[in-house]
């Protein structure tokens, strides 16, 4: 979650949200870049190669490349791009009508309780989840299904480690520093639906 500040208003200006850049300048470069193509391209292939030609498979391709990508932006830039998240939420969903209609309801199910928990969860805590993370959480409970608990549990084990140790190295003053959910929602959405 990144905090903005809006400028300043005057008698005769308007309102104005802050922009967000386009996706173009979100997305890593450098060895960074290479980096997280060259993830997304092994774990394309990890996918057919663990499931062969089945429906998870297929979701595996579109899902866990989409999540290495959404990791480093939201690591770099505080930002999960709606432009990521929502065409590979709609790809998952027709992979899974169209290659396991019978498990769309309870992938649908799960999506719902998780991106439904995230959203109440960042009503209720302002400034501790944003909306970003709730569409995460229902793009990984639509891909995962019964599989989103497993998930969160390494999220949530991931988060804790990295949080224990920027108190432990940074002492009183990491107390205010913001730690961005996505990159452990995305690396335990991968763990679970390989495992």
């Amino acid at each position: 979650m990144v905090t903005s500040q809006v400028p300043e208003e005057g008698p005769t200006s308007e309102p104005s949200a802050v922009a967000r850049p386009p996706l173009a300048e979100l997305l890593p470069t450098g060895g960074l870049g290479v980096l997280v193509l060259t993830a997304g391209l092994a774990l394309f292939a990890a996918s057919f190669a663990a499931y062969g030609l089945s429906t998870r498979a297929f979701i595996g391709a579109v899902f866990c490349p989409a999540l290495v990508l959404l990791a480093a932006i939201d690591g770099q830039h505080g930002l999960l791009p709606n432009t990521i998240v929502g065409p590979t939420t709609l790809a998952v969903a027709v992979i899974l009508l169209a290659g396991a209609p019978s498990k769309f309801l309870p992938h649908f199910i799960a999506a719902i309780a998780l991106g439904g928990f995230f959203f109440a969860f960042a009503l209720i805590f302002p400034g501790s989840l944003g909306m970003g993370d709730a569409k995460l959480g229902f793009l990984l409970g639509l891909a995962l299904g019964s599989r989103t608990l497993a998930a969160m549990v390494y999220a949530c084990a991931g988060l804790l480690v990295a949080a224990l140790y920027i108190l432990w190295s940074r002492g009183s003053s990491a107390r205010k520093d913001v730690i961005h959910f996505g990159p452990f929602l995305a690396a335990g959405g991968i763990i679970a639906f390989f495992l």
